[in-house]
């Protein structure tokens, strides 16, 4: 009998599995401690999926493959991501001018 519950897999034989997937979605770039938590709604095909990655031993939770996909997916185009960041940046530098604007009018 196997020493796993019967929803998870054995370690070993799912580890070359993990490894090929790993490799494509884990990189340098997403190491380091994750500090922040988000919540979020998917479909049940989405956590279908995310379960058997668990159930492999791909990751050690949905929120770690979650994380490891959201990280894949902003690191593949990352250029447009701080393009976007910059921008975010200058409207709120640009609202910030508006409201002291706006302040000083009704000051006067």
């Amino acid at each position: 009998m196997s020493p796993y519950p019967k929803n998870r897999v054995d370690p070993k034989s799912s580890e070359n599995l993990r490894e090929i997937i790993l490799s494509k979605i884990v990189s340098d770039e997403m190491h380091g401690k994750r500090e922040f938590s988000i919540m979020t709604r998917l479909s049940k095909k989405f956590i279908d999926i995310l379960d058997a990655m668990v159930r492999l031993n791909i990751f050690k939770s949905r929120s770690e493959a979650v994380a490891a996909l959201v990280m894949k997916t902003i690191l593949a185009e990352i250029d447009l991501y701080d393009e976007l960041e910059n921008q975010a940046k200058k409207l709120d530098k640009l609202e910030e001018k508006v409201k002291e604007l706006a302040l000083k009018t009704l000051h006067e």
